[in-house]
């Protein structure tokens, strides 16, 4: 479940975790939901666990909206978020 700018809530049968968003400057909030989906398709064919997939996706989302307009998530803006984030 995302939760925006708060991260996102991961929850199956085996599993229930809140995922934080790292908290960045936002310019634009545009894409940013789609570019969180994306990352975790990303997460997923790479073969990835639940967990992982949420989190990659909720940096891509994050990253995203540190460029001004509809701009794309840069990999190292991702990678350096990720670095940054727990799992609450």
């Amino acid at each position: 479940v995302s939760m925006g700018a708060r991260g996102a809530l991961l929850v199956t049968e085996e599993i229930m975790e809140y995922i934080s968003a790292p908290i960045v400057a936002q310019k634009s909030m545009i894409g940013a939901g789609d570019s969180m989906v994306a990352g975790m398709v990303l997460a997923h064919k790479a073969g990835k666990n639940f967990v992982e997939m949420v989190r990659y996706g909720v940096a891509c989302g994050s990253a995203a909206t540190l460029k001004p307009g509809a701009q794309l998530c840069h990999k190292k803006d991702v990678d350096q978020l990720l670095e940054s984030m727990e799992i609450c």
